[in-house]
């Protein structure tokens, strides 16, 4: 069975809380930037050196997700193949994210999945372990309400917002629609 995880917390946060997990896994963090105009993607890896424009990517028009992956990549690895995290043997090693866009109105929740049911076992400890040290964030709540599933969040003034679907049908920017149209997550 895939497993699922929503947290709304601010990405600097995310990646600061999950560095430690992700080291002693040996798991590596990848974002998904796709060019508008051209339809080529490509990856910014996750280390200590480029933390701050790792992070910068979640604001970029380009940014469309990232991964999580425990996949032993070459160390002298520093770029991979488009859609490689959801071809085998990658995606049973991958957990995909999206998520993570944050405005002085908005913070958009993250969304954390299995790619693959039957991930690796070195992945599945890794998500459990993330799950763990996540949860153990000062402050942090469990009451998000949207339907019946268990959202965490740390408590904020501004509104919480899904994560982006990235549809071209959505002429609006995906803050002004999740606004507009309501779809915006209550805070308990």
């Amino acid at each position: 069975m895939s497993q699922y995880f929503w947290i709304a917390i601010p990405a600097e946060l995310f990646f600061q809380s999950c560095g430690e997990t992700m080291e002693k896994h040996r798991a590596n963090a990848y974002i998904e930037k796709i060019n508008r105009r051209s339809g080529k993607r490509n990856y910014v890896k996750y280390s200590k050196e480029n933390e701050l424009a790792f992070l910068k990517s979640f604001s970029s028009a380009d940014y469309h997700g990232f991964f999580l992956s425990t996949y032993p990549f070459s160390d002298q690895e520093t770029s991979v193949d488009s859609g490689v995290f959801y071809d085998s043997p990658v995606a049973e090693y991958t957990i995909a994210g999206s998520g993570g866009y944050e405005t002085d109105r908005t913070r958009e929740i993250i969304h954390l999945r299995q790619i693959i049911k039957q991930a690796d076992k070195s992945a599945k400890a890794f998500f459990a372990a993330l799950q763990r040290n996540l949860k153990k964030i000062p402050d942090l709540r469990d009451t998000l309400i949207s339907g019946n599933k268990n959202h965490f969040y740390l408590p904020t003034s501004k509104s919480i917002i899904l994560p982006n679907a990235h549809s071209r049908l959505i002429t609006l920017p995906w803050e002004e629609h999740c606004l507009s149209k309501d779809l915006v997550y209550q805070q308990q």
